[in-house]
């Protein structure tokens, strides 16, 4: 249990949440805990692990009043349409990345499985969806490193699972053709992350092969400033990217965002 958290604001799970609350007992990576509001799942999560509450557990709320991606962008949801979840996991600096990586690959299987279009990978942590006329961003992936005793890394995802047309970008899980029900999209998202877990090494393999970013061109905007442009060729564990640029130079990139280019 997440003690720090307000008693009024939870709820049970397993009312809420019965195919996920299952599927948490079963796979882990710990108990699931549900509550209908908070400022971030990653945030309370992180909190309460630098207060010495660092045992695994899943975080699931309907809304996030500051949800967060990448680089403190602004996560907007309305309640209920989207899966908002964090995991706290006992671990080191050094593992954020796979982790990273295997929820990523855990939630495109997920997705992918329940959806009629095909979900895709778009380094560094996109979810995305590009055939014909469903294209978008379905789901975000974001990690902190808390360095508490233990320390833990905390991973949390977002994913639309009903429409939000106020957001420009969005795709959801029903419009690829899949279910409105966040409860067996979190227990199927329970399943995979499971079966990654127990299997790292084949993860970044998985990840190649229905990545949307590798074999594109694109313009990486580098975190200090500056752009690189080539072709994206490889990724490696814990999430680097290689970039080939037009004299064949290539380069490992940590950090960046990316834009696909049309190819010429």
């Amino acid at each position: 249990m997440v003690s720090r958290m307000d008693p009024t604001r939870a709820t049970s799970a397993a009312r809420f949440l019965p195919l996920a609350t299952a599927a948490a007992a079963e796979h882990g990576p710990g108990p699931l805990h549900h509550v209908r509001e908070t400022r971030s799942t990653n945030t309370e999560l992180a909190d309460a692990a630098r207060a010495g509450e660092t045992d695994p557990l899943v975080l699931v709320a309907d809304h996030q009043r500051e949800g967060r991606g990448r680089r403190d962008r602004r996560w907007t949801d309305d309640s209920g349409a989207a899966l908002l979840a964090s995991f706290r996991l006992p671990a080191d600096a050094g593992e954020a990345g796979l982790l990273v990586q295997s929820l990523g690959a855990a939630a495109r299987a997920a997705a992918d499985a329940l959806c009629v279009a095909e979900i895709r990978a778009k380094w560094p942590n996109d979810l995305v969806v590009g055939e014909g006329d469903v294209t978008g961003k379905l789901a975000g992936v974001l990690a902190e490193f808390v360095p508490s005793t233990p320390s833990c890394v905390i991973v949390g995802i977002g994913m639309n699972i009903v429409p939000i047309k106020r957001i420009a970008g969005a795709i959801s899980i029903v419009e690829c053709g899949g279910p409105g029900d966040r409860d067996r999209v979190l227990a199927a998202l329970l399943r995979e992350f499971a079966a990654r877990r127990e299997n790292p090494d084949d993860v970044v393999a998985e990840l190649r092969r229905h990545s949307a970013t590798i074999g594109s061109r694109v313009r990486v905007e580098l975190p200090a400033g500056g752009e690189l442009r080539g072709r994206a060729v490889d990724l490696e564990i814990g999430g680097r990217l290689v970039v080939e640029d037009d004299t064949g130079r290539r380069h490992v990139i940590d950090a960046g965002d990316i834009v696909h280019l049309r190819s010429v």
